[in-house]
């Protein structure tokens, strides 16, 4: 009788634990697993980009011989035909040059990041992989020209409250709308957040006009 009464207090005692684990709200999902040979080339495609206080912004006019962060890569044919048909079609919409710009770490997951290279208008646009999917999460930048008038977006991303997971901040031109977004867990997505002091004296937005 005496390992049976041990076993049932041992079960009492772990139960509450397990399930506490299963509703705890800080618990996330397992690191993504690339299923498909495809979805494992989509990945290899983009560099892993390191992260402070990392500045994105779209770049109209890429020089060169100008150190820019997210110049990236062409997308092959078989990472762009995983991309959602919304951006396949924005892409051809705009005419746009597609780039693999980068990668960063996220929640047990890798946040890609895809540059859109068009006529008129230039996008950062952030992606992950959930399944066998590439979905969309976020748009991170832009610039679009319309004769004299700029519409610009930027977006700063770093550790503002210093957990070790990644927030993102984001600024626009001619606009007082400062923003901070946190990502929720466990479904993994961009949450906009009043209860965060962000260091809005350290983020500018990219100025086009000056020469590089």
């Amino acid at each position: 009788m005496k390992p049976t009464v041990s076993l049932a207090i041992f079960a009492a005692l772990l139960l509450p634990a397990l399930l506490a684990g299963q509703n705890d709200p800080t618990t996330y999902p397992a690191a993504t697993e690339l299923g498909s040979e495809a979805l494992k080339r989509f990945d290899t495609q983009f560099d892993e980009q390191n992260v402070g206080f990392f500045h994105v912004y779209a770049d109209p006019n890429v020089d060169p011989k100008e150190t820019y962060l997210l110049r990236g890569q062409p997308m092959s044919e078989v990472a762009m035909a995983l991309l959602p048909k919304k951006w396949k079609k924005k892409a051809k919409k705009l005419q746009a040059d597609v780039f693999a710009a980068g990668a960063i770490r996220g929640m047990n997951e890798n946040l890609y990041l895809v540059r859109f290279d068009g006529t008129g208008e230039d996008r950062i646009e952030m992606f992950a992989i959930r399944g066998s999917k590439v979905k969309h999460l976020k748009t991170l930048a832009l610039m679009r020209k319309n004769g004299t008038q700029l519409k610009q977006m930027d977006t700063f991303i770093t550790d503002v409250d210093g957990d070790s997971y990644l927030e993102l901040m984001t600024l626009e031109r001619g606009s007082p709308k400062q923003e901070v977004f946190v990502m929720t867990r466990p479904d993994r997505k961009w949450k906009k957040t009043t209860a965060l002091d962000a260091p809005w004296d350290s983020a500018e937005l990219f100025d086009p006009s000056v020469e590089k």
